[in-house]
């Protein structure tokens, strides 16, 4: 049908279907000024958006791609990814959800990414509302209103689990209360302004926001803390994974195939975690075996702990770490890149409420408030860790990995909004990781306790490949799983735990996106290097991947393999 079309018509439908794609994106989003609505995440919504991504599924069926602009083409399917996942949210809704709008669906509310991140990040949102003005108040107080029916709808959901017979497995359960009450604690902490914020004449302004906090707010949260803590938590098993829920399986499947962007089933991706982990030990035998250390990989790591120069136990020296590896990087980042993104970057320690529930900390991109990129380190985990892996870490979440890529798409002028928003996991997680690789090629690794833990980094985010999959495919119990990251990994019980529920009780298949990523960027770049032999430039490699944006990977590599091409022709 498409093919009947002239190009610009054939151009009109493509930027009509780019547009009401971006629409429903930003609902309620207005880059650069407050917070307006906040998300819903009930099924009525679920139901509304699948309608609207199939809506735009079937506009796409009448667009020949191959006949677009190339940059058009690029944001054509960026659209359409979205719109495919949209299109499955009303019949995934009971197993898993995208509470975050980040295309990370979650399995339960109670939990980090299911529900913990977003009530935590729109708490930020509130503390950044202007206040002093009668319109400006009335604007609180009715968002307000809605974080309460937010935290209902979450509560909602878990009901209608329990109805359907989709319990939290108990090993999540233990940590989905403490994770509300610390929620809970923090909203009464942050919500209500400060009088100096909200100015003159704001008492009874003040008072309003006092009793919907301590009513409307107050109650919703100790709702679903109850509804936790009753009758539904003698009813959660000790099974876990999405596999053993009816339809599990066959979603797992996708979401497999949707975080990794390859056409991969679990088996494969369980085989490959396991070939690679036998790759990985022995690169570290080899580094024990040139130190002349006599003892095992976990030995060394025993040597190490016990090692005041790789322990830090208050969170402004474990940032003291984290700055240590970012000033040793920064100025060789040019060698590697034709540009990089002004936008500054540091490090804090994560929230108290969030400490319990995630192993490491999460990257957390700048805002027009908080013009800075900054990694949410857990300073309570890594105080008790030795702190080998954290010069990797480091190249992971800031320069050259999550910061580099994200603030250069975000200041990217040519990219449509869509673009510049846009995240797919195997993308973002490839190049973190592929990022922290190219730290090594660069010296960024200078001691080989350094060297050493870059291999530690790469055992643990194997391990999700082994044990993703396993737990939420293949059959295996908690146990079983744990057991394989204590055999093959360095964590430390609480990481473990952790990290164990992560991928069977709360995003499953998400993890696998990081070294399966990580793979085909160094196969891109190597494929490169060989049809352009002494024209190769790495710069321009890491321009291809990094001046479109977030793409899926097989659209990343056409897109890298044009790039190519036009090299080599010019």
């Amino acid at each position: 049908m498409s093919k009947t079309l002239n190009q610009d018509e054939l151009i009109g439908r493509a930027m009509t279907l780019v547009h009401d794609t971006w629409r429903e994106a930003s609902r309620g989003i207005t880059p650069g000024e407050p917070i307006r609505v906040l998300p819903r995440v009930d099924f009525a919504e679920s139901q509304r958006r699948s309608k609207v991504g199939k809506a735009l599924l079937e506009q796409g069926g009448q667009i020949d791609l191959d006949l677009l602009p190339h940059e058009l083409a690029l944001t054509v399917r960026v659209a359409l990814s979205k719109a495919t996942n949209w299109s499955r949210e009303e019949e995934w809704y009971w197993l898993v959800f995208d509470a975050l709008g980040a295309e990370v669906p979650a399995m339960f509310a109670a939990t980090p990414y299911g529900g913990g991140i977003l009530l935590g990040s729109l708490l930020n949102n509130f503390s950044t509302l202007p206040v002093h003005s009668r319109g400006d108040r009335h604007r609180y107080l009715g968002l307000l209103a809605d974080y309460a029916e937010l935290i209902g709808q979450l509560h909602t959901r878990t009901v209608g689990q329990e109805e359907r017979g989709i319990f939290m497995p108990r090993a999540q359960l233990l940590q989905s209360g403490p994770l509300l009450i610390g929620l809970k604690a923090q909203a009464m902490a942050v919500l209500k302004p400060l009088p100096e914020r909200a100015g003159a004449g704001a008492e009874e302004f003040l008072a309003e926001v006092d009793r919907t906090l301590h009513g409307e707010v107050a109650a919703a949260y100790d709702a679903f803390i109850a509804f936790l803590a009753g009758d539904y938590a003698g009813r959660c098993g000790d099974t876990v994974g999405l596999g053993q829920y009816a339809g599990g399986p066959e979603v797992y499947e996708a979401l497999v195939k949707t975080h990794t962007t390859m056409n991969l089933i679990p088996a494969q991706v369980h085989a490959r975690g396991l070939e690679r982990m036998t790759s990985i030990w022995r690169q570290m035998k080899e580094v024990l075996d040139g130190l002349g250390f006599e003892g095992d990989p976990k030995a060394f790591v025993r040597a190490a702990a016990d090692d005041p120069q790789w322990r830090a136990r208050t969170p402004e020296a474990i940032a003291a770490v984290f700055q240590r590896y970012i000033d040793r990087l920064k100025p060789k980042l040019e060698q590697v890149f034709h540009m990089q993104s002004p936008t500054p970057y540091h490090v804090e320690a994560l929230p108290a409420a969030l400490s319990g529930s995630m192993t490491f900390g999460y990257y957390d991109a700048p805002t027009p408030e908080r013009p800075s990129g900054r990694y949410l380190f857990n300073a309570k985990n890594l105080a008790e860790s030795d702190l080998c892996s954290i010069a990797s870490l480091t190249y992971h979440e800031m320069a050259p990995g999550h910061h580099t890529h994200i603030s250069r798409q975000f200041d990217a002028q040519h990219l449509h909004p869509l673009r510049k928003r846009a995240s797919f996991t195997a993308y973002n997680e490839g190049w973190a990781e592929y990022a922290a690789t190219l730290a090594g090629e660069l010296g960024g690794y200078e001691a080989p306790q350094e060297h050493f833990g870059r291999l530690m980094m790469d055992a643990f985010l194997t391990s999700r490949l082994v044990v993703d999959t396993g737990m939420n495919a293949l059959g295996w119990d908690l146990e079983t799983a744990r057991q394989y990251m204590r055999d093959f990994t360095f964590m430390n019980e609480v990481e473990i735990r952790s990290e164990s529920v992560r991928y069977s009780c709360d995003i499953p298949g998400q993890s696998l996106a990081y070294k399966l990523g990580d793979t085909h960027m160094l196969e891109m770049r190597e494929k490169m290097r060989a049809r352009l032999g002494d024209r190769f430039d790495i710069r321009d490699f890491h321009e291809a991947v990094l001046k479109p944006g977030s793409l899926p990977l097989s659209i990343l590599a056409d897109h890298v393999q044009r790039e190519t091409e036009r090299i080599a022709g010019a």
